[in-house]
């Protein structure tokens, strides 16, 4: 009898020791097909019409030039190309856009924002500009006086200059951070260098200016939007159907060349 227990708890162990085995290979396959599916950066190259995702890093307010620190969830993007000419132009939709604001803790007034359209040069990675338009609702103090407005704002950026902000330059309570060129005075503008497109992480800081104007000042501050990360989705990423503007319709600035298909007016 105890030669036979013996032989059946052997038997048992063995028996676990395979449903353990056997959970293990399990969960190395999830992991191994995890991996196949992961996102990689984005092959700037592919012409392929497509979505995409891109994740913005998400600085302190009172740190703009802060690079590569925080990053925010995905959001998705579509991308199309022109192969003949060597651009790429990625579009965010208005509601991904919206989205985000909400959560950095900016109101952003619904249906008021145009797509993020940002123009790429294929063969160089850099960033040709990057524009939005739109209207967010900011609190402000003047005195004991406490309110809020709407306010338009411009976003245009690039990553063929140089730009800069002057820290803790608020205005009318707000936190703001004056754009600025640190090639030119006051010399204690703090510089943010851009960073064309690097092809092994998707990541690319493109520098420019936010507009913020209202019925009581006009704001040129240094754009938090510009640092981002583009990468292709995931295999088994949910689809969305193409809707809103084509890139080719949407806001443009003729200051950044090459960028324009369309002169919709507006502030510059």
């Amino acid at each position: 009898m105890g030669a036979r227990r013996d032989k059946q708890t052997g038997r048992g162990t063995g028996v676990a020791s395979a449903v353990v085995q056997g959970l293990g290979l399990a969960l190395l396959a999830l992991a191994s097909g995890a991996t196949m599916v992961r996102a990689e950066p984005l092959d700037l190259q592919d012409p392929t019409a497509r979505w995409i995702d891109v994740r913005f890093e998400v600085s302190p307010a009172d740190e703009p030039g802060r690079l590569d620190s925080r990053w925010s969830s995905s959001r998705v993007a579509y991308l199309e190309s022109d192969p003949e000419e060597s651009i790429v132009h990625i579009r965010v939709p208005t509601d991904e856009i919206e989205a985000h604001l909400r959560t950095t803790g900016r109101d952003a007034i619904p249906g008021s924002f145009s797509d993020f359209v940002w123009t790429l040069d294929a063969r160089t990675g850099h960033v040709l500009a990057a524009e939005l338009r739109g209207q967010v609702r900011e609190r402000f103090s003047l005195g004991p006086i406490r309110s809020s407005a709407l306010v338009e704002i411009h976003v245009e950026m690039t990553t063929r200059s140089v730009g800069g902000y002057l820290p803790g330059r608020g205005l009318l309570g707000m936190q703001t951070n004056t754009f600025c060129a640190p090639t030119r005075p006051p010399s204690d503008c703090v510089s943010v260098d851009p960073v064309r497109f690097d092809p092994q992480s998707g990541y690319v800081n493109a520098v420019g200016s936010l507009v913020a104007a209202t019925g009581l000042t006009r704001i040129r501050a240094f754009s938090p939007l510009g640092e981002v990360q583009f990468r292709e989705r995931a295999a088994d990423a949910p689809e969305r159907a193409v809707s809103g503007t084509s890139s080719k319709d949407a806001v443009c600035s003729a200051g950044f060349k090459g960028s324009c298909w369309a002169d919709l007016g507006g502030e510059s």
